[in-house]
């Protein structure tokens, strides 16, 4: 399903989790790259691990997101389908929605 050439397309947010995976991976690239100027059976192991658990590392976070994405868009379809077919509840579930979300923003400001 895709967005209507009249709403905004929406940026990813940075996931946290995400964000740290990818700062251990370039860490992980920097130690291997400083290894390359080793020699010997230990560096070379080493190497190899670290090569073993970047590869891993990548293929999760591949896997992770290609979920992610396909949670969301059959989120998203779900939502479309049952707004088609009860366009009158969905309307009143929005509406609802709004108020609560302006009673609670009134009540917020009356705090301050």
């Amino acid at each position: 399903m895709h967005a209507p050439a009249n709403q905004p397309e929406f940026k990813e947010l940075p996931d946290p989790a995400i964000e740290e995976l990818n700062r251990i991976v370039d860490q992980a690239e920097t130690l291997l790259k400083s290894l390359g100027e080793q020699t010997g059976a230990a560096a070379e192991a080493a190497r190899e691990r670290v090569n073993e658990t970047l590869s891993q590392a990548r293929a999760r976070l591949a896997a992770s997101a290609s979920e992610a994405e396909q949670a969301a868009l059959t989120l998203a379809d779900r939502t479309d389908e049952y707004v088609r077919r009860n366009p009158w509840q969905a309307v009143m579930v929005a509406a609802l929605l709004g108020g609560v979300v302006t009673f609670l923003l009134a009540k917020s400001l009356q705090r301050k």
